[in-house]
């Protein structure tokens, strides 16, 4: 995740000489466009403004409330919403694509290639950090059968957890990810209950969930309640069947907000020059919903 740079509502004084009635309707006119750049703003909610332009709609963050325990839904029917973190390099980085869709009609198409290396070579769309302790996350995935065994791993879905800054924390690697290594699902899970955690100082755990299978969608079911001491909760399902629960386990670090969802391709070892088998990935994603804790499992399953 870059840095973003916001932009803010400032105040200044400006005198004015109300010796005659132009300079009042000067004055006003000043005003009036002070108010309305303040309104526009307040409801933009000063967010950062260095999202890709293309395939973009409405903004996750500020989208309608489907129900009271939907956050947001992603079809990619229409367009590509304009996520909070967009790590999309080039146009064939994240497209909205009518080739394969798991429901409605279009999916999204993310594609990473070799020399991508303006956002650390990755294709990638993230909704914002926040304090939403559990909630409950559905998609689908579908590989095409060029998606290709490869020695190298790469994540597809994270919930990447913002640094502390102000205690010295840079960024690390995700706490939680479903990743790809040698055409096999794997899960990645790092914790740690220190207030500040650096890269590799965490306790870390790879579960294998089993072959990648191509040219089919995969629905993906997550319930998630984060923790770094001994009440957390992951549950995963695909193709509505039970892959994996750890409960009461720890999940995370110890930080001042809560891990956040992306979805995309993110093949880090490419940062270092390291050659696998691929130069390139492409795959498709349908039917994203993000529910909070009093969502269930119906609620977020792909096509719902």
């Amino acid at each position: 995740m870059k840095a973003k740079n916001e932009l803010n509502i400032c105040s200044s004084s400006s005198t004015y000489n109300l010796e005659n009635l132009n300079d009042y309707f000067k004055l006003k006119s000043a005003v009036s466009l002070m108010l309305v750049f303040a309104c526009l703003m307040l409801f933009q909610g000063c967010r950062p403004t260095d999202v890709g332009e293309g395939d973009v709609a409405l903004d996750p963050d500020i989208i309608y409330p489907l129900d009271s325990f939907v956050i947001a839904h992603h079809s990619f029917d229409e367009k590509i919403a304009k996520w909070y973190e967009s790590s999309l390099c080039c146009s064939w980085a994240a497209q909205a694509s009518d080739s394969v869709k798991r429901a409605g009609a279009k999916s999204v198409r993310f594609e990473l290639r070799r020399h991508d290396s303006q956002y650390e070579y990755r294709s990638q769309l993230g909704r914002a950090p926040n304090n939403n302790r559990e909630g409950w996350f559905g998609f689908s995935l579908y590989f095409p059968a060029a998606y290709v065994k490869d020695s190298l791993e790469e994540s597809i879905v994270e919930w990447q957890a913002l640094p502390d800054f102000s205690a010295g924390e840079q960024w690390r690697s995700a706490p939680l990810f479903l990743g790809v290594l040698k055409d096999r699902f794997v899960l990645e899970i790092r914790v740690d209950s220190n207030k500040v955690t650096q890269q590799y100082n965490d306790n870390f755990t790879r579960i294998d969930l089993g072959p990648v299978e191509k040219d089919r969608w995969l629905d993906w079911v997550f319930h998630i309640k984060w923790a770094y001491d001994k009440s957390g909760i992951v549950e995963v399902w695909k193709q509505n069947k039970m892959v994996f629960s750890r409960i009461g386990q720890p999940n995370r670090y110890n930080d001042e907000t809560y891990p956040y969802f992306k979805v995309g391709i993110n093949k880090w070892d490419w940062k270092r020059n390291v050659n696998g088998t691929v130069n390139s990935r492409v795959m498709f994603v349908d039917e994203v919903t993000v529910g909070n804790e009093r969502a269930r499992y119906k609620d977020v399953f792909p096509g719902r």
